[in-house]
């Protein structure tokens, strides 16, 4: 834990897609760690009425973020491939367990939000939308330009009808300001009929869904602010132990506060189980 480094306002974190279907450690770590607050977005009732109402760093909204206009949700059997766009079953036929996972049991309207039109400020987001992260991303630039740190889940070969590519979505990210920085997850499948290790859902080479985290602006850096460099430090520390640039980002808040905060980062460092991600 970094308790030397607080900025003067909190890290305001928005969670685009946030039914608890997906494990977010690494958003809840910095939520204990941090002088942090959530927003959440979630349409489905169902994992709307499962989400965690009574902390008071959490506020969650039973709409979704997207073009501004009523849509079909698509719910799935597998409640966590329900999509605003349909599964392409031409792909994901190949895969084990898809063909049931994908079968969509339910329609139902969802009213629908611009990024743009959330008056929160959003220093940290999460997008987990089942193919639509390039519509959001379309329709909040302007709120998108302001973040920090972005994540995303993506796929290399799309899962769903007129989902948008991985290279365009980051292509979208990139036209903002930002840098791709690392994969949060790698999830890889295995085609059919080959099964690795006597589990049809584990994957060999082939890439499947990433968790991209991209940085904002990372080759201006420097002209960064001071609030803004404390924020990334901390979101990059707790949710994703990105200590070797967490270091570099220190080294940078001292240079730029005139304080010796690299010595104590040292020391924490040299107390923490470092691992490679991949």
């Amino acid at each position: 834990m970094i308790n030397f480094i607080e900025p003067e306002t909190p890290i305001q974190i928005c969670d685009i897609g946030a039914s608890p279907v997906d494990k977010t450690d690494f958003i809840e770590e910095l939520l204990i760690n941090t002088n942090s607050n959530l927003i959440g977005f979630e349409p489905n009732n169902n994992e709307f009425q499962k989400l965690d109402k009574n902390s008071p760093k959490k506020k969650y909204y039973d709409f979704a973020i997207g073009d501004g206009t009523e849509k079909i949700l698509n719910i799935c059997k597998a409640v966590g491939m329900s999509s605003f766009l349909k599964p392409d079953l031409n792909y994901l036929k190949n895969f084990y367990g898809f063909e049931e996972w994908s079968e969509i049991i339910n329609k139902i309207k969802v009213k629908t939000k611009k990024l743009t039109d959330i008056e929160d400020e959003i220093d940290f987001l999460k997008i987990d939308v089942q193919g639509y992260e390039s519509e959001i991303i379309k329709y909040g630039k302007d709120k998108i330009k302001e973040c920090l740190v972005v994540q995303l889940e993506t796929s290399p070969t799309p899962l769903y009808k007129d989902e948008a590519t991985f290279a365009s979505t980051i292509i979208q990210l990139e036209k903002l300001g930002f840098s791709l920085h690392m994969f949060n997850n790698i999830n890889t499948r295995s085609f059919k009929p080959t099964i690795i290790s006597k589990n049809p859902y584990t994957g060999l080479h082939h890439l499947f869904q990433l968790d991209c985290v991209l940085i904002k602006n990372f080759k201006i850096i420097e002209s960064y602010s001071v609030d803004d460099l404390k924020k990334l430090i901390l979101i990059l520390f707790h949710s994703f132990k990105s200590y070797d640039l967490v270091d570099y980002l220190v080294r940078l808040l001292d240079k730029k506060t005139n304080n010796k905060n690299i010595d104590k980062s040292r020391n924490i460092f040299s107390k923490t189980k470092i691992e490679k991600k991949y």
